[in-house]
């Protein structure tokens, strides 16, 4: 395939990017990294247009190599700049527009423009560096739940900078190689047939990341109580039955700690619900500041709150749910000149062998209960007797 009809497939798959991406963010608009990768899509197509122009007889005076080369490298930064953004990092447009007028500068010396092997060595490593950094800011991202689409992405952009890490070694090592604006030797058109391949598969990864964060964002929604900001009812089955059968097969212990908000029904009536529903985030709240930070939280009904702990011996158990009621005990509700006191009462249980998350959480229910029996304000659990005690 000779170059031209390359740089016209490339042209073609660039606009299918800059247009998809662009009507997706049309669809998602929140996802304000689509419009930095539709913008990569067109710089691409400006890019690869000119190219082609370069071809035509007529319009071969009109092409700058210095655009050319100013367009490609912005189109790489473009996709560092979505890939940033839409971790919430500082996307940096403003260092792109330094960075493409620098090599469009340096692209108009006359020694540069001389040889189009000296103008390959000073935009390719630049490339490569922009395709090393989008790599390696994936890497870094912390949510291990999109990691799958981030390995696809970086695998693109790590196979892209291998050949462009050829190309490089090639050029230095006979920088007399006879090469043209736009040539047909085998080291540039392999070159357009690899940017052609990395704009197509840039583009569906781009939209799996965007697609694949919609749908983790729904789940967490369908799974999230909007108030409290804690997991729901229907979260816990899904998440418990999983952490039971971890602890069949690594051993570890689990618990299940309950608690409600004491003469909840008594803080709505005296100060209506917009109170009720303040001392229910001010108390998670406070829950959230003596547990660990991956234990499980859950509402589960009006003022009940499930905690699944994982690893946890008895002795930890017994002090979070002590410091959790006196966390409360100590802090009452302020809203605006009241100070309204609210204490919790709080049941736990150890999973015995062989114990399935239901009756676990049956058995912190009725410590719960058994706390609540005993003047509220109180700790209950379950002994090594499977007796019910409980401690102040």
């Amino acid at each position: 395939m000779d170059s031209f009809t390359l740089q016209v497939a490339s042209a073609l798959v660039s606009a299918i990017m800059m247009i998809s991406l662009f009507l997706l963010y049309r669809a998602s608009s929140r996802e304000m990294c689509l419009l930095d990768w539709s913008a990569a899509g067109l710089l691409f197509f400006l890019r690869n247009c000119l190219s082609v122009a370069y071809f035509v007889p007529q319009l071969t005076s009109l092409v700058s190599g210095a655009m050319v080369n100013a367009l490609y490298l912005s189109a790489h930064a473009a996709i560092l700049v979505g890939v940033r953004r839409h971790l919430g990092l500082w996307p940096g447009w403003p260092l792109v527009g330094v960075l493409a007028l620098l090599v469009f500068g340096l692209n108009l010396m006359p020694v540069v423009q001389q040889s189009v092997a000296l103008r390959l060595m000073l935009l390719l490593p630049l490339v490569l560096l922009l395709c090393l950094a989008t790599l390696y800011t994936l890497w870094r991202a912390p949510d291990p739940q999109m990691r799958t689409v981030y390995l696809l992405m970086m695998g693109i952009e790590l196979l892209f900078s291998l050949q462009l890490l050829v190309k490089i070694v090639l050029v230095a090592l006979d920088p007399d190689m006879p090469l043209t604006l736009a040539g047909d030797e085998l080291l540039q058109t392999s070159g357009y047939l690899a940017m052609s391949a990395f704009i197509m598969l840039t583009t569906m990864a781009c939209a799996l990341i965007v697609i694949r964060r919609q749908e983790l964002e729904l789940r967490r929604a369908s799974d999230t109580d909007p108030l409290t900001g804690w997991l729901n009812r229907r979260a816990l089955q899904r998440i418990a039955s999983h952490e039971f059968a971890r602890s069949d097969r690594t051993g570890q212990p689990c618990a299940i700690l309950t608690f409600d908000i004491d003469h909840f029904k008594k803080i709505n009536d005296s100060y209506g619900h917009a109170v009720g529903d303040e001392a229910l985030k001010h108390v998670t709240s406070l829950a959230q500041d003596v547990l660990r930070g991956y234990d499980y939280l859950f509402r589960i009904g009006g003022e009940e709150f499930v905690i699944l702990l994982t690893d946890v011996q008895s002795a930890e158990l017994c002090a979070v749910a002590s410091r959790l009621r006196r966390k409360v005990l100590k802090q009452p509700l302020v809203h605006g000149q009241l100070h309204i006191p609210v204490t919790v009462s709080v049941g736990y249980a150890q999973r015995q062998l062989n114990e399935d998350w239901q009756t676990v959480l049956d058995k912190a229910d009725r410590a719960l209960y058994h706390a609540k029996e005993h003047g509220r304000d109180r700790v209950s659990f379950y002994n090594s007797h499977q007796e019910l005690e409980w401690l102040r």
